[in-house]
């Protein structure tokens, strides 16, 4: 177990920024598990992600900040796709939402059996946090702004409009008819029987639906997800499963000997072989050969080294704040009306007044 005994009291109850009440690991717990933790052998971006600080009265990660979690899982968001499909009809990996539209109206052209692209598109803010929000800071696009010191959002900016225009177009064109009921499970189930030839989602779950004896076995590979079409990269969205303390628990110091246990490497490394921990937040357990070898079975294709692309992308797409999920949900919401045929600038006007009265 790769934790020493707390050496001291527990830290007295302290407020997260944003209103939850917690304890900050890095606030009152200078015990640290013993040396072979390494609590920099996890990804930059995911301690980053988790290191949270106050500016211009908002919350902002990276460091100098406090550490509210430890992680212990994660994805990115990728594109990942029916090679045999994509092969068949002679069709590139697509790289921006307008080649996207370009290819999907070869696919249906080719096959009108076959959905070219699944997405989510319930109205919910995990449909926003995947695909469309990674997509959408290529383009410049931000959630939330401060302007002359004032929290604001930028959703519409003009930035957001050409995003938008993009997005929409190109859902409108792939999308399953079925897009404002599908979430993850309906699109993963599709491409992996073959019904679904690409989709842009968390890259486990390709990684999950590509295993040797099923079906798919073999023809899903992975690619980096969409960009603006004059962006010179791309940016993908984080998310992180993660151990963190309850201000309100009795049992503190219990908490803090199961969290550096449940998030060593021997854990970390054990559960990614055994297929439970996708992705395995340590860059230790990536560099293993035990690992390297298991992931880059032929099963995977290209799955190793399309996550190590991406990763160095990987980033927290969204601002953390209050009432981010509420003004999430209503962008999910005005999706939905924008793929329906509502006129994009309006409705982007009208989604910014809305977050605006939340503020």
């Amino acid at each position: 177990m790769p934790c020493c005994a707390p050496t001291q009291r527990p830290a007295p109850r302290s407020s997260i920024p944003g209103g939850d009440t917690t304890t900050p690991l890095s606030a009152g717990y200078p015990f640290l598990p013993d040396a072979g933790y390494d609590y920099n052998d996890s990804f930059p971006s995911l301690r980053a992600a988790l290191t949270w600080k106050m500016e211009a009265g908002q919350i902002a990660t990276g460091e100098g900040g406090q550490i509210w979690a430890i992680p212990h899982a994660f994805e990115n968001i990728q594109l990942f796709y029916r090679k045999d499909t994509l092969e068949k009809y002679n069709i590139a990996v697509p790289t921006s939402p307008p080649e996207m539209a370009k290819a999907c109206d070869q696919l249906k052209a080719a096959d009108p059996s076959i959905t070219p692209l699944g997405v989510r598109g319930v109205r919910f803010w995990s449909s926003i946090h995947t695909a469309a929000v990674s997509i959408a800071r290529s383009y410049g696009v931000h959630d939330f702004v401060v302007t002359d010191g004032k929290l604001d959002t930028g959703l519409d900016s003009p930035e957001s409009i050409a995003f938008h225009k993009d997005y929409v177009d190109m859902i409108k064109k792939c999308a399953a008819p079925s897009f404002a009921n599908d979430n993850w499970y309906e699109f993963v189930d599709g491409i992996s029987s073959g019904r679904t030839a690409m989709a842009i989602d968390s890259n486990m779950f390709g990684f999950w639906n590509d295993v040797a004896g099923k079906p798919a076995s073999g023809k899903i590979a992975f690619a980096p997800p969409l960009h603006a079409p004059s962006a010179t990269s791309f940016d993908t969205n984080i998310w992180i499963w993660a151990l963190a303390m309850n201000a309100a628990s009795e049992k503190k110091g219990t908490a803090w000997l199961f969290i550096p246990w449940a998030t060593s490497k021997q854990v970390a490394l054990k559960g990614a072989l055994a297929g439970q921990l996708v992705n395995p937040p340590r860059t230790s357990t990536w560099q293993d050969d035990t690992w390297t070898k298991y992931a880059s079975q032929p099963e995977f294709n290209n799955f190793v080294d399309s996550f190590k692309k991406t990763q160095d992308h990987a980033a927290l797409a969204f601002t953390p704040r209050v009432g981010f999920g509420e003004a999430m949900n209503a962008w999910a919401v005005a999706m939905q009306k924008m793929v329906n045929g509502d006129d994009v600038e309006t409705t982007l006007r009208a989604l910014a007044e809305e977050i605006r009265t939340g503020l």
